[in-house]
């Protein structure tokens, strides 16, 4: 039971970062009609909601990627 805690951690954190993606390319899709319209404030907005919604994935997946990581270090401790 203790090892399934992690794994659902780093699935969770998976699936947090691939939503993220998910509405980064939402926005840049908004925001590229919108630019496409010359409407060029609702554009830069969001385009920059895109880029947080970006930096938020890549924090996700690289904490997935930490917490894993950890997991095999402590696997590899546990069996030595």
């Amino acid at each position: 039971m203790l090892d399934r805690i992690p794994n659902d951690k780093v699935i969770d954190l998976r699936r947090r970062a691939a939503e993220y993606f998910q509405k980064a390319a939402w926005n840049q899709l908004l925001a590229l009609d919108n630019y496409r319209e010359n409407n060029l404030l609702a554009a830069e907005r969001f385009a920059q909601l895109s880029f947080e919604d970006q930096m938020n994935a890549v924090e996700c997946a690289e904490l997935a990627d930490a917490e894993a990581d950890l997991m095999l270090e402590l696997e590899i401790v546990e069996e030595s």
